[in-house]
């Protein structure tokens, strides 16, 4: 081309230089009179410029980590609003208010940064808790419960349960005809039978061995066949973790780790209920030299290393194990004699070092990192990122002698600010404007030099919560807290006293079904 624009400024005819270097004369007279102006391919023209498609796309990659992305139909319908209250001329279906697939093609092979994926279901309450106040109280006393006792890493620890069943939730693809409708796979029951498995890691890439709770009364020893060494077991009729179980638990923990006044050691666990308000765990924690720290809640699949790394590659394995199983096996079910066997066959090839020290790491807890969760990260929070009475955590000090617990109660008259991972809280004057109607967290997320006149953000805006939620919850809110401090357990124990106490009373009388001429033998 630049041969042929040469020859004609040198007095060679368009004619002869479109024959000589083999290029269109329709196209070298149009480059040679306007260079800069680019022809599109056929007759129809795209209804949005390139600025406003790159404006668009913009807005969908917005709301798409806030978890309120939207479908093929919703962005069909928001292009054809857009060009209607914008006065766009467009081709689109007036009858049914949205634009064609040739066009939603047409748009994804020009903007090829977006895609439409199946996302993961996840629970509101997961999109609010992990918020950059919780977590950040987390972090603070993390740091300052690192600090006055000096953890070496390999004396932190974090464990976790997690459920495995007889029939595996989780399937590995297999190979199939290509185009056909539906594939099978051969389990052993439509229904499994459920067995708790407690894991637990170090920050060095130390695994405890592993903790089994069956489904039964009484526990056999065929249930232990093809367990990993050091296995401990035990038995509830529910297979369901409780007080009296955890605390079996820990004693299994102390016998592998053995801590000691020279080495102490730090244990991160979620915060169910059998181990928060389990005063008997807490004294024998405090003892035997264990500190223990209680995530925020909602946060676990953020900040717990065993959920990050190691329960993902471990159940992936369950499910390998438990098809090979059933391959070799045809004439055999999955029961529960065999989950001992497939349990330990996942978890000798997920429990390696590299997993611990990358789950930890890309948690922050050590090394310690609080500014590993960017911006990002928080988004999902935004829409119901506002003031609540009795949610915000607050950071606690560690120190026995200083340490004081004291309920925190957030009036709805405050302002929660963010500055990346620093927050604050700003009083609100009650003189101002209603505290219903406070928003926190970006206004806008279009520029002002917008290409459209009514902007994608103004047809479909961010859901954003403008009033605290109404909830006739009584229970504290939970938080990160360390429950081996003096004063977790004083009040631990008050509540377990008046609990007691309420229970006594409740026995002495009588209830209904004894009123009714029932023992407690015929309830049972």
């Amino acid at each position: 081309m630049a041969a042929a624009k040469h020859a004609v400024g040198c007095g060679m005819s368009v004619n002869a230089a479109s024959i000589k270097y083999q290029i269109p004369r329709i196209t070298l007279a149009r480059w040679i009179v306007s260079p800069q102006k680019k022809k599109g391919l056929g007759s129809k023209k795209s209804v949005f410029s390139a600025e406003q498609e790159t404006e668009l796309v913009q807005h969908l990659l917005y709301l798409e980590p806030r978890f309120y992305g939207i479908t093929m139909k919703d962005v069909q319908k928001l292009a054809y609003e857009l060009a209607e209250r914008n006065g766009i001329p467009h081709p689109f279906n007036h009858k049914l208010k949205m634009a064609g697939r040739n066009w939603l093609d047409g748009f994804l092979r020009r903007n090829q940064t977006l895609s439409f994926r199946k996302p993961e279901a996840t629970s509101a309450d997961r999109a609010r808790g992990f918020n950059k106040v919780s977590v950040g109280a987390f972090f603070d006393l993390l740091r300052s419960t690192l600090d006055s006792h000096q953890f070496p890493p390999a004396f932190i620890f974090n464990a976790d349960e997690t459920g495995i069943s007889t029939v595996p939730p989780k399937k590995l693809n297999i190979a199939a005809k290509k185009g056909k409708k539906q594939v099978g796979s051969l389990e052993s029951a439509e229904r499994g039978v459920l067995t708790t498995v407690v894991m637990c890691m170090s920050a060095t890439g130390q695994h405890v061995p592993p903790y089994m709770i069956f489904p039964r009364v009484r526990m056999h020893d065929a249930l232990k066949r093809g367990a990993p060494n050091g296995t401990k077991f035990n038995c509830n009729p529910s297979s369901y973790m409780t007080s009296e179980v955890f605390l079996d638990w820990f004693d299994h923990f102390l016998e592998n780790v053995n801590p000691t006044k020279e080495n102490p050691a730090l244990l991160i666990i979620d915060g169910h209920s059998s181990h928060t308000k389990n005063l008997a765990f807490a004294e024998r924690a405090r003892a035997n030299f264990v500190t223990v720290l209680v995530l925020p809640p909602h946060c676990s699949n953020k900040i717990q290393p065993l959920d990050v790394a190691f329960m993902g590659p471990f159940k992936s394995y369950y499910a390998a194990a438990s098809e090979n199983f059933m391959r070799q096996n045809p004439a055999r079910t999955i029961g529960l004699y065999d989950v001992s066997e497939l349990m330990g066959t996942a978890f000798l090839k997920a429990a390696s070092g590299s997993v611990a020290t990358s789950g930890f790491r890309k948690c922050g807890i050590w090394p310690y990192n609080r500014h590993v969760f960017s911006n990002d990260d928080f988004a999902p929070s935004e829409v119901t990122d506002q003031p609540e009475a009795n949610v915000m955590p607050i950071p606690m000090v560690v120190d026995d002698s200083t340490v004081q617990q004291v309920p925190l109660q957030v009036s709805t008259n405050v302002s929660v600010t963010h500055s990346g991972n620093q927050y604050c809280t700003d009083e609100v004057q009650t003189d101002g404007p209603d505290p219903a109607s406070v928003q926190v967290g970006p206004v806008s997320e279009i520029s002002p030099n917008s290409s459209f006149n009514i902007t994608p953000s103004e047809i479909l805006p961010l859901p954003k919560m403008s009033v605290p939620r109404a909830t006739k919850r009584k229970r504290k809110s939970e938080k990160a807290v360390e429950i081996t401090g003096d004063v977790y357990r004083q009040n631990l124990a008050s509540a377990e006293a008046t609990k007691t106490i309420k229970s006594i009373k409740k026995g002495r009388k009588p209830s209904k079904k004894r009123a009714k001429g029932k023992t407690s033998d015929e309830q049972c």
